[in-house]
């Protein structure tokens, strides 16, 4: 696994979550968004409230260079497009904890915004781990279990979780929001990468469809 995710441009951490790890992530993700967008790590506010907890990556719309000083260091959340939780692994306890920051921020959107009971909300919301000891379906399992246990609704669940080399979670809006697992193995980051941009494409701007340009079109594993 760390030949082939190396050969991306990305290197895998250590034990611990570093600084110098979640830069290289950072930088790919700097060199691959589209230019309109802009990328932080910090915190979330509306024109009403602060949502007091630091989002490892945040992805959204800087409409002018002062936009983060005029808002006091806080990315605005009708600004935001996305928000990414990076893990080494991916546990349990974690992925509830992505569960409630994803809650929260959409929370945080729809509190200042008008979203019909059920909609999506446009506040893309991933998680992506290195790797995972628990088996794919198990966490697809912990995500329902963690909203029904905090009575989440079904649009302020997250939208995707990545495991490198390993598969995808999505949020499948298509049969009514549940959730599938497919087992996209060493693809997994280039699926990551056109699902990602086609979230952040909330506007209609993308000129590009990738799913076009995939060389080698493959079945994979879904349930």
């Amino acid at each position: 696994m760390r030949k082939n995710v190396e050969q991306r441009g990305i290197q895998l951490p250590g034990k611990e979550k570093d600084l110098s790890i979640y830069q290289e992530f950072f930088t790919f993700l700097q060199e691959h968004i589209p230019e309109r967008l802009s990328i932080a790590t910090g915190k979330v506010r509306s024109k009403k409230h602060i949502l007091n907890r630091k989002c490892d990556i945040l992805i959204y719309r800087k409409w002018c260079s002062r936009l983060l000083n005029m808002a006091g260091g806080y990315v605005i959340i009708d600004s935001l497009h996305c928000f990414l939780t990076l893990e080494q692994e991916l546990t349990t306890e974690n992925l509830y904890s992505h569960v409630a920051l994803t809650n929260a921020m959409k929370s945080l959107y729809e509190s200042v915004n008008e979203v019909e009971p059920g909609d999506a909300i446009p506040v893309f919301s991933a998680a992506v781990a290195y790797q995972s000891s628990i088996p794919l379906l198990s966490h697809k399992i912990a995500i329902k279990d963690a909203a029904r246990e905090r009575d989440i609704p079904v649009n302020h669940e997250p939208d995707l979780i990545c495991v490198l080399n390993n598969g995808l979670i999505i949020k499948d809006w298509e049969n009514g929001g549940d959730y599938k697992v497919v087992e996209t193995g060493p693809d997994t980051l280039m699926w990551f990468y056109i699902l990602l941009l086609e979230y952040l494409d909330r506007n209609g701007e993308q000129e590009l469809d990738l799913r076009n340009y995939i060389k080698n079109v493959r079945e994979y594993k879904e349930y």
